[in-house]
């Protein structure tokens, strides 16, 4: 991250933004805003199979972009206001129970079905939203093995691997399935999105357990997925990209790592 360049952890400058991103980074947590990005690229997946179902070779097209922002901001507000107060989209926080998953995973063809009403017709391609669905619950999955935050060293710990064939050989088959059925319906985003994802679950499960191989498998798979449907609508690129970029700079300056982030940490020698 450049500011990390430009500002080290030792200098004075750090030193003084450290007490004011301690307590924006304390709200950040608070509302958990990082599960925004889940929301986001769910509602935004449903509003490209819409305009998919409209014009097949559509490419970075500004269509209905207001429309698309607008519910970008409305699924935000029904997350922070109702979902989080009641635990209904704790993913990633803790290990979930057999009824929230299945919940979670409803809720995200609900959100689905929510960006793709209103984009070329009137009524949801519901059929054309499940390979996503499934996607999601692939990578669901994944997040039942939460990550704790050593402060002090400032990287990422794993303890518990307990169901880790089970649950990554469930990932690892989901993903795939989507992937052959986003084939079926034609569909060039899950095809291609699925198919870059698969290799994830596949290394945390045969490989031996390592914290750096459970953190590509959380975050590599929506990311590949927020950028492919950023191809075709490249507006979803500015709030991915406001939303990345202030958290990371507040846990910086917080922590003094950088997260989120595209690197992971390496095993000791």
């Amino acid at each position: 991250m450049i500011i990390a360049r430009l500002i080290s952890k030792k200098s004075n400058y750090f030193d003084k933004l450290h007490p004011a991103s301690v307590k924006i980074g304390k709200h950040i947590d608070s509302f958990g805003l990082l599960k925004l990005f889940s929301l986001w690229t769910l509602v935004v997946a449903g509003i490209v199979v819409g305009m998919d179902s409209q014009e097949r070779f559509i490419y970075w097209s500004y269509q209905g972009w207001g429309i698309g922002l607008l519910k970008v901001v409305f699924i935000s507000i029904l997350y922070v206001y109702i979902l989080r107060p009641n635990g209904l989209w704790s993913i990633g926080s803790r290990i979930l129970n057999m009824n929230e998953i299945l919940l979670s995973t409803l809720m995200s063809y609900l959100f689905l079905i929510f960006g793709n009403i209103g984009i070329g017709v009137f009524l949801p391609n519901l059929i054309n939203l499940i390979p996503y669905s499934i996607a999601f619950l692939s990578g669901l999955l994944v997040f039942q093995f939460p990550l704790i935050l050593d402060e002090e060293k400032g990287e990422w710990n794993h303890f518990e691997w307990n169901d880790k064939v089970k649950f990554f050989s469930i990932s690892l088959g989901l993903m795939i399935l989507s992937v052959i059925i986003g084939i079926f319906l034609d569909d060039p985003i899950m095809s291609t999105a699925g198919a870059v994802s698969v290799p994830f679950s596949l290394i945390a499960l045969i490989w031996p357990s390592h914290v750096r191989h459970l953190q590509r498998a959380r975050f590599y798979p929506l990311f590949t997925f927020a950028m492919f449907l950023c191809v075709r609508v490249p507006w979803f690129f500015v709030p991915l990209f406001i939303l990345f970029f202030v958290v990371r700079t507040i846990n910086y300056f917080r922590y003094g790592i950088v997260f989120p982030s595209f690197d992971v940490d390496r095993p000791e020698e």
